[in-house]
């Protein structure tokens, strides 16, 4: 792990250790870069320097870029904790497919599930992370550079904490954030990998994630599935002896996952009746014509 041109070695951690540090009250919000296949949008990233470590980080619910985040890039061992909460599927992105984690079914900071609105620990690790990042001008490595959002915390709890101590050390919030951002960009690749070889063998189809709802269609755009007969037809035989029980494992995750589609529903209808409708208007929802 790389701090201010210092390199540390990356700490390696178990499944153990994900569904554990998940319940951290860590950093987090937005990503996917342009230039990197992760596809994030940040509103206002810089390298993080000694220069921008004098700024204090705040929890990750404290960001409106968290709040309003609904559809999150994840990696392969996230779906241990994620799949239990929500879809775990392929979103297509810039001529790719990214695995993500659908966690609403609007793109303005409503629709959660009441369980875990305001839980940080089941925040995926890229928000976690925040306000660190990426290197958006890389595809996303342990080695990299670092990046932070430079942008305020809009909804603070307390008076956050430091990047780094007096001396430049970095302080404990920055660790298990950088942790966080490590642990992504070092599975990234093998995710990538996975997504790679089941489009290439054809594997994927169209989710529909659409709904309507009183007069309003709500939903998520351009989401795909591994074919639901490739897990019968032995189909998918290749890609687990290409990538192992890793692999076979976040299928099944997958698969199961789609379950949560329901969960997602209901809390849609529930944020719809609580929503004016200009409100409903500026997240997922499109007015119909009802001809009433």
């Amino acid at each position: 792990m790389r701090w201010l041109g210092v390199t540390h070695k990356p700490a390696r951690w178990s499944q153990v250790d994900v569904i554990l540090r998940a319940g951290l009250p860590v950093a987090g919000a937005i990503l996917v870069s342009q230039k990197s296949s992760t596809m994030i949008s940040y509103e206002n990233p810089i390298r993080l320097t000694s220069g921008a470590s004098s700024r204090r980080i705040f929890s990750p619910l404290a960001y409106r870029g968290v709040r309003h985040t609904n559809v999150v890039a994840v990696v392969m061992p996230e779906a241990w904790v994620l799949a239990a909460w929500f879809p775990i599927v392929w979103q297509r992105r810039q001529n790719c497919h990214q695995l993500v984690a659908v966690r609403s079914l609007f793109a303005d900071g409503h629709g959660y599930l009441p369980a875990i609105e305001r839980s940080p620990g089941l925040l995926p690790l890229l928000l976690q992370a925040y306000p660190f990042l990426p290197d958006p001008t890389v595809a996303p490595d342990a080695s990299a550079a670092r990046w932070i959002d430079d942008v305020i915390a809009d909804a603070p709890s307390d008076i956050g904490a430091p990047i780094v101590y007096p001396d430049q050390r970095p302080t404990k919030a920055t660790r298990l954030r950088l942790g966080m951002l490590d642990l992504f960009q070092r599975h990234w690749l093998q995710t990538h990998n996975l997504a790679l070889q089941l489009a290439q063998l054809d594997l994927f189809e169209p989710w529909s994630l659409k709904f309507d709802i009183n007069g309003y269609s709500v939903g998520v755009d351009d989401l795909f599935i591994v074919r639901q007969a490739a897990f019968a037809s032995g189909n998918l035989a290749p890609v687990v002896a290409q990538h192992g029980a890793s692999a076979a494992q976040l299928l099944a995750l997958h698969r199961i996952s789609l379950f949560r589609a329901g969960s997602l529903l209901s809390a849609a209808r529930a944020a719809k009746i609580q929503l004016p409708a200009a409100a409903v208007l500026g997240g997922n929802f499109d007015e119909r014509e009802t001809g009433s």
